[in-house]
């Protein structure tokens, strides 16, 4: 009961009054090899989205403490989970898990986050690996949130969508939330109705990827048609990090989820207040 407690408190503060959920990822450096600005200083990134409304952070363990004084409490926190050899010749996204869900715990972390890939030759192993991520995490009544989302996660959307298909999307969301996963991200399916399948089919709370860097327009836009498709928040990393405000950014995402505006409205206010 003391875990199934806990699990609850703390899915309430990632998610806020309006059940939204706004997470920042500032962990893309530890899976790619490529550097980026926007997330040089993770700190001072976390401390602009916390301002622009995000309901949580998602980093590495490391870097949780070093942000502690800029997240205060404030918000809900999860430890991402891997790191991948991303210069390696051979698989440079081999997953190396780098803390447990006790560690992640005494770190004074909410919960942990794990993307997976089924559709390597290693996909029974990572279904595997989800399985025994759900027993710790009710054990310690953490929260699981799964990336359920493209192998290719770098990749451009419409090129994963191709090779993959929306199938790949509703089939990896629906083992995890068979599997016992509390929350899962995913990417865009490429049109509305399908993605609105996925959410009924998942039956969890669904988010969104930010995937590739694209304009704020039509970034916001996606926003918009997934919120409207039943997507209850999202999980987003450089298409808010590597803007020219973190903390606009987060604010415009937020108010397209809680007030229901438009991507335009949403956009019209984060170019009026870039001028002001």
């Amino acid at each position: 009961m003391a875990a199934e407690n806990g699990k609850s408190i703390r899915m309430k503060r990632m998610f806020d009054e309006t059940g939204t959920c706004l997470i920042f990822a500032g962990c893309h450096h530890m899976t790619s090899k490529t550097i980026y600005a926007g997330q040089r200083d993770v700190c001072r990134v976390v401390k602009d989205v916390i301002k622009g409304g995000a309901t949580c952070i998602n980093i590495g363990k490391g870097f949780v403490r070093k942000c502690m004084a800029a997240i205060q409490g404030h918000v809900a926190v999860l430890n991402y989970v891997p790191v991948y050899p991303a210069f390696s010749r051979v698989n440079p996204y081999k997953m190396v898990v780098t803390t447990t869900v006790e560690e992640a715990l005494i770190n004074g972390a909410d919960g942990i986050v794990l993307p997976v890939d089924f559709y390597s030759e290693d996909a029974a192993e990572a279904m595997s690996q989800v399985a025994e991520f759900v027993r710790e995490c009710d054990h310690y009544g953490m929260v699981f949130v799964v990336e359920a989302e493209f192998p290719s996660f770098y990749d451009k959307n419409e090129n994963n969508i191709a090779k993959y298909g929306a199938e790949y999307l509703k089939f990896a969301g629906r083992v995890c939330s068979e599997v016992g996963v509390d929350v899962i991200s995913t990417n865009y399916t490429g049109d509305p109705e399908s993605f609105s399948d996925l959410v009924d089919f998942v039956k969890i709370p669904v988010l969104i990827n930010g995937g590739t860097v694209v304009p704020q327009r039509e970034f916001l836009k996606m926003v918009e048609i997934v919120r409207q498709a039943g997507a209850r928040g999202c999980l987003i990393g450089r298409n808010i990090s590597e803007t020219d405000s973190p903390e606009r950014t987060m604010r415009a995402i937020g108010d397209i989820f809680r007030k229901k505006i438009s991507a335009e409205q949403a956009f019209s206010s984060l170019a009026e207040k870039g001028r002001a």
